[in-house]
């Protein structure tokens, strides 16, 4: 198993600790989950994958934003994963049972995804 954590005190006094990533990195990490869903919908439609800065917006954006831009981000991007989900475990229970997923509901499921997608994206762009 790989560790990053010294084994002994000697070792950790010995090298420096890199800095820590800042306290948006699971913000970061959560939005970049669910642009990885909004990627395999695309795929799964046969289309291109979207691009978006929405990633880069919200690093930038993070530790300048007030505690309550915080939790809306929070209460959003839940909300969105949460959608996600849900979106993608119906999709595999589609392939799992050898039928193709309705066009129309690829269609709305990438366009919801991608407009919680934007919403975060305005809210950092403010």
């Amino acid at each position: 198993m790989i560790h990053f954590l010294p084994e002994s005190f000697s070792e950790s006094a010995e090298a420096e600790a890199p800095v820590v990533a800042g306290p948006y990195a699971e913000a970061v990490a959560r939005l970049a989950s669910i642009r990885q869903a909004l990627a395999c919908v695309d795929e799964v439609a046969g289309d291109p994958p979207s691009e978006s800065m929405a990633e880069a917006k919200l690093a930038a954006g993070w530790p300048v934003a007030s505690p309550a831009r915080q939790r809306v981000y929070d209460a959003r991007s839940a909300r969105i994963a949460s959608a996600a989900a849900a979106g993608l475990e119906t999709i595999a229970s589609h392939h799992d049972a050898g039928r193709r997923p309705n066009s129309a509901a690829l269609a709305r499921f990438r366009d919801e995804i991608g407009r919680g997608v934007e919403s975060v994206d305005q809210l950092f762009s403010l």
